[in-house]
């Protein structure tokens, strides 16, 4: 059998510590692709868009409010505890007028929840750790959610003072999202490894 030759073995061992890794890629990488062939969006009259689930189910109401309560809460984090103005918010918009013009739309791709379905399959097709997964998925998920809202206000932020970095900091606060993503599942490993290691 190939397992047990030397060669597998050796392999097998080197291997091993990287395991995690390389089930965050592939899990990373079939989530996302499970997300984006899975929602779609049509225009509808004024030019929002209709998000649809298998081309079937309407859950544009759904992520309407979700960036409706992202947008309140921005405008009141801003306004209220920051005491940042300049801007005024319509709907999903910010129209930025000082000191720079900008507009920035909170639109339903930026709302958390693709990284929210993505991390939270990973963890329940993870193989051990079934009970803390309980806490895991609630906890982990309301940090994600929170880490969203703080990259949305850093780019709204910026934007407003630097509205032609828009693109270069939207692209970058993704990959920076993820990584930190990676940071949480090399906590949830070792979580795992430490007190459930085979439950």
């Amino acid at each position: 059998m190939i397992k047990n030759t030397p060669f597998f073995k050796e392999t097998y061992a080197k291997l091993a510590p990287f395991w995690g890794m390389f089930y965050f890629a592939a899990l990373l990488l079939l989530t996302h692709f499970a997300w984006k062939y899975s929602f779609s969006e049509s225009l509808r009259m004024g030019g929002l868009p209709n998000i649809w689930l298998w081309q079937t189910f309407d859950c544009t109401a759904f992520f309407d409010k979700i960036a409706d309560w992202q947008c309140q809460f921005i405008d009141w984090f801003f306004k209220d505890v920051l005491s940042i103005d300049g801007y005024t918010l319509r709907g999903h918009r910010f129209y930025n007028e000082f000191p720079a013009r900008s507009v920035v739309s909170i639109v339903w791709s930026c709302s958390g929840m693709k990284q929210l379905f993505i991390f939270t399959t990973m963890l329940l097709f993870y193989p051990y750790g079934c009970k803390h997964k309980l806490w895991a998925i609630p906890v982990f998920g309301i940090i994600i959610l929170a880490l969203n809202l703080v990259r949305l206000m850093v780019l709204l932020y910026h934007t407003q003072h630097v509205p032609a970095d828009f693109d270069l900091w939207h692209e970058g606060s993704k990959y920076v999202f993820y990584a930190i993503m990676f940071g949480i599942w090399i906590l949830w490993e070792d979580i795992v490894k430490k007190y459930a290691p085979r439950n």
